[in-house]
């Protein structure tokens, strides 16, 4: 082999090792990474996970069937301050009460909730500790309370 073609073997091997070595440091320096990001990966999939769990949590909290009823401003149902509701607000219509444990899951005074086929009320007043999963809507004459019933339905706290 004359000294031209040893060079251009000799530049071809220099060529294919450097390649192979710096191959083998890229994929060593990507193992490395792997492994170093790999417990961050792993923890925001968890969190991704925690997150997904947590959104359906409050879903159920938000819309609910439960049992809707109504009430009237008389002592035997209110009290001996019938037209005073659990946050002080005076009793009227567009109002409504929750049972304690609706309450605990976020379904406090202030907030709004919509009761299918009735419209939309805001939370002013408590129930006896007895219901549960219950909403009371407001009736200001108590026949038409008594009318309205027990019923069945789906209730949604609004945001906000």
């Amino acid at each position: 082999m004359n000294g031209h073609g040893s060079f251009v073997v000799t530049s071809l091997f220099f060529a294919m090792f450097s390649t192979l070595v710096g191959f083998g440091v890229q994929k060593t320096a990507e193992s490395e990474a792997r492994q170093q990001y790999l417990p961050r990966i792993q923890a925001l999939d968890e969190e991704r996970q925690e997150l997904t769990r947590q959104v359906a949590e409050l879903e159920k909290m938000k819309i609910k069937d439960v049992t809707v009823t109504a009430y009237s401003p008389t002592e035997a149902e209110c009290g001996p301050e019938p037209h005073v509701t659990a946050s002080m607000a005076k009793a009227r219509p567009g109002i409504v009460a929750v049972s304690r444990d609706l309450f605990d899951q976020g379904w406090v005074f202030g907030k709004k909730v919509y009761v299918k086929g009735h419209g939309i009320f805001e939370i002013a007043d408590l129930m006896s500790k007895r219901h549960t999963q219950r909403v009371d809507i407001f009736f200001p004459d108590t026949e038409e309370a008594r009318r309205f019933g027990v019923k069945q339905v789906k209730v949604a706290l609004l945001a906000g």
